[in-house]
């Protein structure tokens, strides 16, 4: 019943905005349809071609309002509001870099390198754009950065903004490998390396205790700013101009995405974001006592047997 008078309730509101906005709409609509005039209005079967499976005069509200909201909203945080104050973020000061930062480093430019080649050949290089991707990159410089505060700020919005892992671990899409047939048993490996590495990692840093998951509402709506501002200002512009559904901002895949959004579904996309960015708030400190308390039991045997008259001698 209450998703019945919601749905009714947005109906009508956005009935009355068509009407009174007819004027901006439709030379939005006809701008955007002139841009792209030989799309079709059908979702494709696989993530492209692109499409107006949401119309051009629906697309550009959408945009308008959307990316008006972020850009606003940044510009706000940063030189009114409290910017990142709020996330306590540690003074500047010296890092330390690991044997194990740079081998993680290391190993996550390898595995950027792959997906970069891949890119090329199938000539795709705007799908680098894609979350996954700055986020490996924002991952390689906090591996490598000498600096505490650079290094926190940098790991504070990578953890949000790396939501979008568990979604292709969950729900990973390999048919673009398969399809193009480029090594795919290669492809399809680097691609779950980088993926784990993307989830395992964090969960490294937070063991260590030197870079820390941000908590409390400010840090969430922070990561979810940061998340959405990408989608909307940067991938939906870009999807449109290069012609490519990144990271579905043109059409949706099959799912509860579709079945529920409809139409509306990078709306819905952006809304349910934000509840999502709540699971490493919930996951990340459950496996951090569990991994922590597996190594203290480890080390606990691992000291007991090496010990003069530990078990080793005992059974002697």
């Amino acid at each position: 019943a209450a998703w019945t008078v919601a749905r009714d309730g947005w109906l009508e509101f956005e009935a009355a905005a068509n009407v009174t906005l007819d004027v901006p709409l439709t030379a939005g609509a006809k701008m955007l349809h002139d841009f792209r005039p030989g799309w079709t209005t059908e979702r494709p079967i696989s993530s492209n071609p692109p499409s107006w499976f949401v119309s051009p005069r629906r697309s550009f509200a959408e945009g308008v309002c959307w990316i008006t909201f972020f850009v606003t909203m940044t510009l706000f945080l940063a030189y009114k509001g409290p910017g990142l104050r709020p996330l306590d973020l540690p003074r500047s000061g010296p890092r330390r870099v690991t044997f194990v930062d740079r081998l993680i480093g290391y190993s996550l430019i390898v595995s950027i390198v792959v997906v970069f080649w891949y890119k090329i050949v199938t000539k795709t290089m705007v799908y680098m754009l894609q979350p996954c991707h700055i986020v490996t990159m924002m991952l390689i410089y906090v591996c490598f950065c000498t600096d505490r505060r650079r290094a926190s700020i940098v790991y504070a919005f990578f953890v949000h903004m790396n939501v979008g892992t568990l979604l292709a671990l969950g729900f990973p899409d390999t048919s673009d490998y398969w399809r193009r047939n480029i090594l795919p048993e290669f492809t399809i490996f680097n691609f779950f390396f980088l993926h784990y590495m993307l989830l395992i990692v964090p969960l490294w840093y937070e063991y260590q205790g030197t870079l820390h998951f941000r908590k409390g509402p400010y840090a969430l709506f922070v990561g979810w700013m940061s998340l959405v501002f990408l989608h909307w200002v940067v991938l939906f512009p870009a999807s449109i101009v290069f012609e490519r559904n990144l990271n579905y901002m043109l059409s949706p895949p099959k799912g509860p995405l579709l079945l529920l959004g409809g139409r509306w579904f990078k709306t819905m996309q952006c809304l349910v974001t934000f509840p999502m960015l709540i699971i490493p708030g919930i996951i990340f400190p459950i496996l951090i006592f569990f991994l922590k308390a597996i190594i203290t039991s480890l080390s606990g045997v691992a000291s007991t047997l090496r010990a003069p008259g530990g078990a080793s001698s005992k059974a002697a």
